[in-house]
């Protein structure tokens, strides 16, 4: 279990490291992808609705903290709800499923990046126009579907190799 929760944190930090030194200069159309949002889909797919709650909390911590400039629990009400919700949804997904993971991932995006965008707008962020938060939110989900068989397919085997105590791997 300690492994595990070791093995989450390192993917977890590896993500923040790679959106904020990596893709600021790797952008489409001006914006660059939710890692994070991407590892949360992923645990969350993986391991269901509470591991994904939890790895959504710590991710947007992560976020608020170090990489967003709105204010602290805009991004930990967002992933938060982003992995509960997909892992809400895991059990009625076909297990081998390749194009619902990359439904998903386009759904987190723009859905992650529109609550954002909505909530900093009711908090009175001048930045955010509705037009700006359709092309936000339309771009990152496309850019997060690029990347998602890439990142839900590292971040899949390496949950799998350190299952949840009491899960056995699958053989």
């Amino acid at each position: 279990m300690i492994l595990r929760t070791l093995v989450v944190g390192l993917i977890l930090i590896s993500a923040v490291v790679l959106q904020t030194a990596l893709f600021p200069s790797i952008t489409l159309l001006g914006f660059r992808p939710d890692l994070l949002l991407l590892v949360v889909l992923a645990v969350g797919l993986h391991d269901g609705q509470l591991p994904g709650l939890r790895v959504g909390f710590t991710a947007g911590l992560m976020s608020d903290l170090l990489v967003a400039q709105a204010p602290v629990g805009l991004a930990i009400l967002v992933y938060t709800g982003i992995g509960y919700i997909v892992g809400f949804a895991r059990p009625y997904l076909a297990p081998e499923s390749i194009t619902a993971p990359v439904i998903l991932a386009f759904l987190s995006g723009a859905i992650g990046t529109a609550g954002y965008g909505v909530m900093s707008l009711l908090l009175g962020d001048e930045r955010v126009t509705p037009l700006f938060l359709i092309q936000a939110s339309l771009t990152v989900a496309l850019y997060n579907t690029l990347l998602a068989p890439i990142a839900l397919g590292v971040v899949g085997r390496l949950v799998e190799r350190f299952p949840r105590r009491g899960h056995a791997v699958a053989d």
